[in-house]
């Protein structure tokens, strides 16, 4: 479904037999999401994030606490039904506000303490998108000007693998609440062309999720805000150097996307758990 689609797109779409996808029915759409995310083809995907974390305490102004700059490689598998697995797995890594290095102990402006920083090596990141049906959740795109823009909202809220009783230092409480939100943008022309399986796409992501475990903070009040933006590569060759090279230097089987669907899911606060269990958790650094 599209809102207020422009008369260009609209014209565009009229005009030419290869502009034939049909983005306002739920299988249009769908068939857009997985084009602007991955490709319709199954070959793998990278795409990358560049992010800036800001302490958000209550009174307080904001102030920035590092960067989260990663990627994320990903394919596609369609499924019998004509729903869609993206499988996928992704790091990240905490780096130097000026320096740009890559932060292995973070000195804590809130806290004024030093604390062991864990990168966010995540495998596997997997996502199902269901087949479409009439009364379903649909796809929802946006005209603007000669773009597509597709807007993604991701509400979370699950129990806390990193709980209060087990880690009273580096929990934030009963239950994991945050949100993420993607804002991608690909050019309308490509999107609708029915001959295209993957298209050059740029996208804006912010989060607001807890204080991080491995920051221990888990007493204090407030909250982390990313914001970042990122694009599909054409290639490894397109990473940032120094994110390249670290993970090809401590995660290498992360430049491609794992080889087969597995569940569940890896979150930094899983990761945490399997590198500090509880019974190590909660001592002093």
């Amino acid at each position: 479904m599209i809102k207020r689609l422009s008369l260009l797109v609209a014209a565009w779409f009229a005009a030419s037999s290869a502009l034939a996808l049909d983005v306002s029915s739920p299988e249009g759409g769908l068939q857009a999401l997985i084009k602007m995310r991955a490709s319709l083809d199954g070959r793998e995907v990278i795409a990358d994030w560049k992010v800036t974390a800001f302490a958000v305490v209550p009174g307080q102004r904001m102030r920035p606490l590092f960067r989260l700059d990663g990627f994320n490689a990903a394919r596609m598998e369609k499924q019998g039904d004509g729903g869609w697995r993206m499988i996928s797995r992704e790091v990240a890594y905490y780096r130097d506000l000026k320096t740009g290095e890559v932060l292995q102990r973070f000195a804590n402006p809130l806290t004024g303490q030093t604390d062991d920083v864990l990168q966010v090596v995540n495998d596997p990141v997997n996502v199902a998108f269901p087949a479409p049906t009439p009364t379903g959740r649909r796809v929802t795109l946006e005209a603007s000007g000669d773009q597509l823009v597709l807007r993604q909202d991701v509400p979370l809220l699950y129990a806390n693998p990193v709980s209060p009783k087990e880690y009273p230092l580096e929990s934030t409480g009963e239950n994991y609440i945050a949100s993420e939100h993607f804002t991608y943008f690909a050019r309308a022309a490509d999107v609708l062309d029915d001959k295209q399986v993957s298209v050059p796409t740029h996208y804006g992501w912010t989060r607001v999720g807890p204080w991080l475990p491995w920051m221990r903070m888990g007493a204090h009040a407030g909250h982390i805000l990313y914001v970042g933006h990122g694009a599909k590569l054409s290639g490894p060759e397109q990473l940032d150097p120094v994110v390249r090279a670290y993970t090809e230097k401590h995660h290498p089987e992360f430049m491609k996307a794992p080889a087969a669907w597995s569940q569940p899911n890896e979150t930094s606060w899983t990761y945490f758990r399997k590198q500090h269990p509880p019974q190590a958790a909660s001592s002093p650094k």
